[in-house]
């Protein structure tokens, strides 16, 4: 798809010079850095405005192949390409004058159709002088060169199209700094003075500590798999807040030959939010703010898994319809936010408590099978509900509970299976109170 539309642009430019099909493959705000300082162009327009002078100079077609192809999926809309390219042209005395360029390239979803929206070729040379930077027009061959302060320019503008922050760090402890752009620097809120003097230059400063070990482990064992890495994580801004980025990097050698990483961040911030809260809205039950028993269960099953002991409520409200049929649901809601809130109240903060549907609620205390401690919860929630319970006489609020304890290897379904069957068995002798599996 990206690199048919690459290759579908260099047919219609190198090949065969034709204008408005190339152009026509290009978004109306396309960026593109040319040969020389003033050969930017910052829209569509301006690049014909050049391509038309140049196809004028240069009417004949090249020969161009492409190899080293490597895109990267930022977005489902959007995408980054890299790729070296090999142009050749046949001079006037036979001979053949080739140029190898290295291509970095965006390419986004616009109305239905794909376009590039950014293109950069640019060679280095081994006649380069300190920090100059040499830039290449689409294949043709480069005449003069651009002093380092103009080619730090063309960098600064080429860094500052690119969706999301860059950033680059050696692979060495800490993660040295290697490059950064201003979009990253505006998510961190710092300038980069302010960050070099922050961090040192370490880049594993900007990384939450709880996140840093899964991220250094995922970019070194994605790196030595496929040379490219995809990770989510938090990094530390200047007021200390933190910022969700999906980090999309590949491994470089530097000009100096040291291994290093350079990658895109997408700032998933509200994404990340969404999701939780999305989850958060799954899991929970809104009317009383416990869990739901969607929740619970995968609550629940975390424990049992890790092979825990514990002992699982199974609450139910006395009287609950007539309630609802004297007082009127918003009653009913009312007490069941208020048993809710009862349990949490007798609650540790490892407890499990949801309500699971209608006036049922369960209670799931992980580490705690003493009789005698659990007795007193169970006393303590039936009491507290019986007395806050008495504004709605004349119905007799009360709450019953079914209780079971699992010592070795439980299942869910087994602990409420035997906690339903103590319930009922409360039920029927009368309400208002609470009893154990081993209890007839």
């Amino acid at each position: 798809m990206v690199k048919d539309l690459l290759t579908r642009f260099f047919d219609a430019y190198l090949v065969q010079r034709d204008l408005e099909t190339a152009l026509s493959l290009l978004s109306d705000d396309v960026m593109s850095l040319g040969t020389g300082a003033q050969e930017i162009a910052l829209s569509k327009e301006e690049l014909r405005s050049l391509m038309s002078d140049e196809f004028k100079s240069l009417p004949g077609g090249f020969h161009y192949e492409i190899s080293q192809y490597r895109e990267r999926k930022y977005r489902e809309d959007l995408y980054g390409v890299f790729c070296t390219v090999l142009t050749s042209l046949a001079d006037e005395s036979g001979g053949e004058l080739s140029l190898q360029t290295r291509l970095t390239m965006t390419a986004a979803k616009l109305a239905d159709s794909w376009k590039i929206i950014n293109l950069h070729m640019s060679t280095p040379s081994d006649q380069q002088e300190g920090e100059e930077f040499f830039p290449v027009k689409y294949g043709r061959q480069a005449i003069g060169k651009l002093d380092a302060s103009a080619g730090k320019k063309l960098i600064e503008l080429m860094l500052s199209m690119l969706p999301g922050g860059i950033m680059g760090g050696y692979l060495e402890k800490g993660f040295p700094l290697y490059i950064i752009n201003n979009t990253m620097l505006s998510y961190l809120g710092y300038t980069y003075e302010e960050l070099v003097e922050e961090t040192g230059e370490e880049m594993q400063k900007i990384i939450a500590p709880e996140d840093w070990d899964r991220v250094e482990k995922t970019i070194y064992e994605s790196l030595e798999k496929t040379g490219e890495y995809d990770v989510q994580y938090r990094v530390i801004r200047k007021d200390g807040t933190r910022l969700w980025v999906d980090d999309k990097g590949h491994e470089i050698v530097t000009e100096d030959g040291r291994r290093a990483m350079v990658s895109v961040m997408l700032d998933v911030n509200e994404n990340i939010r969404l999701q939780e809260r999305l989850r958060k809205e799954a899991m929970e039950d809104p009317l009383t703010g416990i869990l739901n028993r969607k929740g619970a269960i995968v609550r629940i099953e975390k424990y049992l898994s890790d092979r825990q002991s514990g002992a699982m409520f199974l609450l139910d409200i006395d009287n609950f319809k007539q309630l609802n049929d004297t007082f009127g649901h918003q009653a009913g809601d009312r007490v069941l936010q208020l048993l809710a809130d009862i349990i949490k109240q007798n609650s540790r903060e490892e407890d499990v408590a949801a309500r699971i549907g209608g006036d049922e609620f369960l209670l799931f205390l992980p580490g705690c099978t003493a009789k005698r401690v659990l007795s007193a919860k169970a006393k303590s929630i039936c009491d507290a509900f019986w007395s806050a319970g008495s504004v709605y006489k004349p119905v007799a609020l009360s709450v019953s509970i079914g209780i079971t304890v699992c010592q070795e290897s439980c299942s869910f379904d087994f602990l409420f299976k035997q906690a339903d069957d103590r319930l009922y068995a409360v039920k029927k002798h009368g309400k208002g109170s609470f009893q154990y599996t081993d209890e007839p």
